[in-house]
């Protein structure tokens, strides 16, 4: 879990969005507006080692399951560092 949240507080440190992090229950929340809309991402470490994501914002949610954590950074970097390529 220590490299998702190093991937993510380098994703989202420009926009500063606030990073909850639970040890103990091996969540990461990050919350905040990207393009103009509120979205949540929560991630969790299931007991069986995969990984489960929700991305929502007020008109959709999506849930993904990852069996390993580079599956997981790649989908981050997607969501994160789209807007660095619309803006391009």
């Amino acid at each position: 879990m220590e490299k998702i949240l190093e991937v993510c507080e380098t994703l989202v440190h420009s926009e500063e969005y606030p990073i909850f992090y639970h040890d103990k229950s091996r969540e990461i929340w990050i919350t905040g507006y990207k393009e103009g809309k509120k979205f949540d991402l929560f991630i969790k470490k299931l007991y069986d080692g995969t990984f489960k994501l929700i991305y929502e914002i007020p008109e959709e949610r999506k849930v993904a399951l990852f069996l390993d954590e580079d599956k997981l950074i790649n989908r981050l970097k997607t969501i994160f560092e789209k807007e660095v390529v619309e803006d391009k």
